[in-house]
């Protein structure tokens, strides 16, 4: 009897190890390196986005009839808030060419 309570002692502490372990590999969510610019596409003003936090979907007001993304981050800019609909990438360090309507809305980094 003695051997099923030391095997799930063993269980146990392995167990909690790999939480230990897991847990210690999370990062919060880190900002992307520079900044975003975009062209509105309802008034054609030029505009910055910031902050950048990595992995949230972030609203672009006015939309963006361009982009230039000089972050040291990928991006994908959407056309929803949920940031689901196809999506238009753009490297870190790039510029977009036009985009047409429906302009993207949303943008993702990382």
């Amino acid at each position: 009897m003695h051997a099923p309570r030391h095997v799930s002692r063993i269980v146990a502490t392995a167990g909690a190890a790999v939480l230990m372990l897991v847990g210690g590999m999370a990062t919060p969510s880190q900002a992307a390196e520079g900044t975003f610019f975009y062209t509105r596409g309802d008034t054609g003003a030029e505009r910055v986005l910031g902050p950048t936090p990595d992995g949230q979907c972030l609203s672009i007001p006015g939309g963006a009839r361009n982009a230039h993304n000089d972050t040291d981050t990928d991006a994908r800019l959407y056309t929803n808030s949920s940031c689901t609909s196809t999506s238009r990438f753009l490297g870190s360090r790039q510029q977009s060419g036009e985009y047409s309507m429906p302009y993207p809305t949303y943008v993702k980094f990382g």
